[in-house]
């Protein structure tokens, strides 16, 4: 009988530490799934040419399920991402109206990190990426990010210059510092205000 209720013991204590264990992951915050330093880093060096390279680096990226397509012209690179009616509220919050009077709304948005943290990730990483554009599209409306690099050196903060030759360091100051606070992500949109399209369908 001892035996019997140690085992079911053991096996009631397994599943409590199994449940914990899946809700603590479900439960992670979105802001760390931008912390991919790991994945920044390992590809720094990589050239726009080596195509299989440069798609993988994309496809690592935060969200990469809401990627449709990467495409490569040269040393442009264009990311696509497409949203349903369901998950439109993560990627431009509840009220997709005040995108068209409202930059704060956009600026508190999913799609804004997103694109703040991949222009800065791809740019610090890809030494010969001349321009990048990003676009988000569901039935209602179609978001278009397009820079290039002299106005990304210009704007770049030496803090973050050699922020890609470690994880940790990607994660603390681009992510932490910058990504993830509001001011600087104004700051950010506000110096590339014509870089940014929003228009509705």
């Amino acid at each position: 009988m001892k035996r019997i209720l140690l085992i079911v013991l053991c096996v009631g204590m397994g599943l409590t530490t199994g449940s914990w264990f899946v809700l603590h992951h479900e439960k992670q915050p979105e802001e760390e799934s931008y912390k991919d330093g790991s994945v920044i880093a390992r590809h720094v060096g990589i050239s726009v040419s080596n195509t299989a390279a440069m798609k993988e680096l994309v496809r690592q990226l935060p969200f990469s399920e809401a990627l449709e397509n990467v495409s490569i012209d040269g040393t442009r690179v264009t990311i696509r991402y497409g949203g349903k009616e369901q998950s439109r509220t993560d990627w431009l919050g509840k009220n997709i109206e005040q995108l068209r009077n409202e930059t704060s709304t956009f600026l508190e948005s999913r799609l804004s990190k997103v694109i703040m943290h991949h222009t800065l990730g791809l740019f610090l990483s890809v030494s010969d990426l001349s321009e990048l554009q990003i676009t988000y599209r569901d039935s209602s409306v179609k978001v278009a990010f397009e820079v290039e690099r002299p106005q990304i050196e210009n704007y770049t903060p030496p803090d973050i210059e050699r922020a890609a030759s470690s994880a940790n360091r990607f994660n603390r100051v681009v992510v932490e510092d910058y990504v993830l606070v509001d001011s600087r992500r104004a700051a950010f949109f506000q110096t590339f205000e014509s870089a940014l399209k929003i228009t509705f369908k």
